[in-house]
Formats: structure tokens, sequence, C-alpha cells
């Protein structure tokens, strides 16, 4: 056995070995916090899998006891059907450590070198696994991986996917794919044409149309439901003023409830932001800034939805850690660390969750209890706000980063 063969067969003991005990952990998290009994969402996805397993209705069926609606595009049943064909304490352990490994992912995506460098190679692996612990803190994290939620699994794949060099085979495929799961990434298609990453765009189409061409050869006609009507109501995803809705839609549905100017105020808002991303996007792109810009990004989708709940703003994670780095080029250290504590503080204080909400209640916030409840909108706000300021720094380039090596 050669020395490389060696090493690699190490390496791969070493994976198999963290992925086992991050499961034990997962496990006795889960039954340590109640997951058990929890975890709707999962719930919702599994029913997706079992409902083609009985050969039922996909978009009629509903979770007993909730009454939930399966609410994505007929390929994400046909993904989870593993899941609903192993009993539901295993489907629950190795759906969370998926979750689990792809915030380790994340950070490790987001992170630039420079700051991997501060800490000896044997060290780096704590220093991952203690922010993969702290993010559990961070609401957006904790609502994904109490709900079971996707939101971890789409982030890591669109991030991984975007962040690798130019040249890589089918980089863009998994953005296409993620669109096929949820269609809420589907922003990335422009940010991809905007930024010239014409392979890219070609294989997130590809990726996409792969999801699509799958539902319908095996559920034809619930593949033309959703893709024809199922699609356009929004309202089957839950009340668009419910205060976890953390988007314009949400933020203009608790104003003015269901009137007429809610939808044109939404969708000129959604234009106009959409628009001013995609230029900073490009921007921070052609500084070779992958993260912000994917980033940044991130924001149109989770503006512009009409449904963006909480645990959707996982991206927080990438997001700061761009703060950091743009606030540490403009005015220093110091200030980027207060930025960070505070960016990943005020998202530990699940401040949404401090006023009345359910059952419209929402509805009659006074202007102070609007404040906490649109936290979230709030602070993507000024975040993006923060960055267009700092993009001012950037060195300018002539050709896109994505011609270049990573």
């Amino acid at each position: 056995m050669t020395v490389t063969t060696r090493t690699r067969t190490t390496d791969a003991r070493r994976i198999v070995i963290a992925v086992i005990a991050c499961a034990v952990i997962v496990a006795l998290g889960a039954w340590a916090y109640g997951l058990f009994d929890g975890m709707i969402d999962l719930r919702v996805y599994r029913m997706g899998g079992s409902v083609l397993l009985d050969r039922q209705s996909l978009y009629d069926a509903q979770l007993p006891g909730s009454g939930l609606p399966f609410t994505y595009p007929p390929f994400a049943a046909i993904a989870m059907l593993p899941l609903a064909a192993v009993p539901w304490g295993v489907a629950l352990v190795v759906w969370t450590t998926i979750s689990v490994l792809c915030i380790a992912a994340i950070w490790r995506a987001s992170l630039p070198a420079s700051a991997w460098a501060y800490f000896p190679e044997r060290r780096r692996i704590l220093v991952l696994v203690a922010l993969t612990a702290a993010s559990l803190l961070l609401e957006p994290v904790w609502q994904t991986i109490q709900f079971g939620q996707i939101n971890l699994l789409l982030t890591a794949m669109i991030l991984l996917d975007l962040v690798r060099p130019a040249g890589v085979k089918w980089r863009g495929f998994w953005v296409g794919v993620a669109i096929g799961v949820k269609l809420t990434p589907l922003p990335f298609l422009a940010f991809l044409l905007i930024t010239k990453q014409w392979r890219a765009f070609r294989n997130a189409v590809l990726g996409l149309l792969a999801t699509m061409a799958i539902g319908f050869a095996v559920v034809p006609n619930q593949s033309w439901e959703y893709w024809t009507v199922v699609i356009r109501n929004a309202n089957r995803v839950g009340g668009l003023a419910y205060t976890a809705n953390q988007s314009f839609m949400g933020f203009l549905s608790r104003l003015g409830d269901e009137a007429s100017w809610v939808k044109p105020v939404w969708f000129l808002l959604s234009a106009i932001f959409g628009v001013a991303v995609l230029w900073l996007a490009r921007r921070f792109w052609l500084a070779d800034e992958r993260v912000t810009a994917i980033s940044v990004m991130a924001l149109a989708v989770l503006y512009a939805s009409p449904v963006s709940w909480s645990h959707h703003w996982v991206w927080i994670i990438p997001l700061g850690v761009s703060l950091i780095r743009a606030v540490n080029r403009v005015w220093g250290l110091n200030p980027a660390v207060v930025t960070g504590v505070l960016w990943y503080g005020l998202f530990v204080l699940r401040s949404i969750w401090w006023v009345p909400y359910r059952d419209g209640r929402e509805l009659s916030w006074t202007f102070w209890q609007s404040i906490p409840g649109n936290s979230h909108l709030i602070l993507g706000m000024l975040a993006f706000l923060l960055l267009a300021y700092t993009s001012r720094s950037l060195p300018k380039q002539s050709a896109p980063a994505a011609s270049q090596p990573a």
C-alpha cells in the first residue's frame, strides 16, 4: 500500500468516525430536547414520500393531526422516499445529522483561508465543532433543526457549488437541483446571468430540468398539477401575516392584511430590491468576494419570496462572515469583532417571538411591537446597506472573477 493510499484510507476512516459520532450526539440531543415528538416539517417530507409509495394524490394529502399539506415540487417527494421507508427515529437522526454536518460545511466554506491560518491544523476541527455547536443558538438555525426543515442542506448545496473554481465540471448543477427541490433559490439563476457565469447557468438550468423530468417520469399527473396549479397558490404554505414570515410580503401583510394594494406594492418592492441586490452581488463577485456575493444574493431570495419563514434565514451564517470581512477591510479588526458579536448575538435573542403572534395578532401590532416583530428584515436591510457602503473600497476588476481560478 502506497503512502497516498494509506493516507486516503486513514482520512476516510476519520470521516466515517466523525459522522457516526455526530449521529450519536444528535440522537442524544434529540432525546434530551424531545425532538422525537416534534419535527413537523420532517413529518410532512416523509408524508410526501409515503404518499408516493401508496400511489395516492400528493397535493391532496394532509399530515394527520395538523392538516399541513405537501408544498414542494414532486421531485422533493421522490427524494424523500428513503426517509419514508425507514422508521421515524432513524429518519430523524439521519436527517438531523445531515443538517448539522451542513452547518459545519457552511462555516468551512464561508471562512476565508486567512481566518483558518490563525489556528494550528489540529485545532481547526475543534474550531469548526465549536462554531457548529454555537450556531444552534441562532434562531433560524434552531428553527430549522427543531422543525426538521431542509434549509441548511439547500444553503450548503448552493454555497459549496458556487464557491468552486469556474472550470470545475458541472459547477452550478446543484443550484438547479436545489431549485427543483424548493423554488425559493430561483433568483440565483439571475445572479449567474448578471455575473456572466454562462457555463454555471447552463448547468443550473440542466439541474432544474432534470428534477422536473424525474418528477414527470415518476408522477406525471401530479407534476402537471404542481407546475400549473399548486405553484401559484402562495397561501397554501400558511398565513402570510404570521410573524415567522420575514419577507416583504409578510411585512406588508401585517400592515394591510388582504388589502388590494399589498400585492402590487410587494411586487414593486421586490423588483427594486432585486435589481439593487443584483448590482451589489455582481460588484462583490467581480472583486472575487464570492461568499459575500452569494450571501447578498440570498437576501433577494429572502425578501422577494412571498413566504420566507424565519428558518429560511440560515443564510445569516455566511452573511455574518461577509459583514465581518467588509468592516475589517474598511475600519479594522475591533469594529469587525463588534459587528460579528452584534450580528450573531441579535439573532440569538430571537426577538421576532417577543411580540403577540398567531391568530391574526400580528395585524394589531403597535409601532414598537413591529420593530422586534420584523427584526430579521431590519437586520437584513442594515446588512445590505453596510455592504453597499463598504463596497466602495473594493478593488475594481475588468473581468469576472469566475474566469479566474479560485
